[in-house]
């Protein structure tokens, strides 16, 4: 393997454990402001505002189940034609993946 590679790959890896530390890092600390901000309002500072907000979330769905619905109530011809027609356009798209080995 070429030492360009290993060196770039070392990086990287490097790096995804110095974000996943700050995200951890991250939500530490949303979990310890948050009853504060709850009670208090927002904070407004120079470089930022940290402030509370409640949001429900929406329902997400699979492929499958979308088109298992549609098959269901409408046939298989419309879910057939949905599957083919919208849910694989484009381009194939093209990932790199890292993988830490603690996880």
């Amino acid at each position: 393997m070429n030492d360009e590679i290993k060196t770039i790959a070392t990086e990287l890896i490097s790096v995804k454990r110095q974000i996943k530390a700050l995200l951890l890092k991250e939500k530490a600390l949303k979990d310890e402001i948050k009853p504060l901000v709850k009670e208090h309002g927002q904070i407004k500072l120079e470089t930022g505002k940290v402030y509370y907000g409640e949001s429900k979330g929406g329902s997400r769905f699979s492929r499958v189940e979308v088109l298992e619905y549609i098959r269901d109530s409408y046939g298989d011809a419309l879910a057939d034609q949905i599957d083919e027609e919208c849910t694989k356009v484009g381009e194939p798209r093209e990932t790199v993946y890292i993988q830490l080995a603690d996880l």
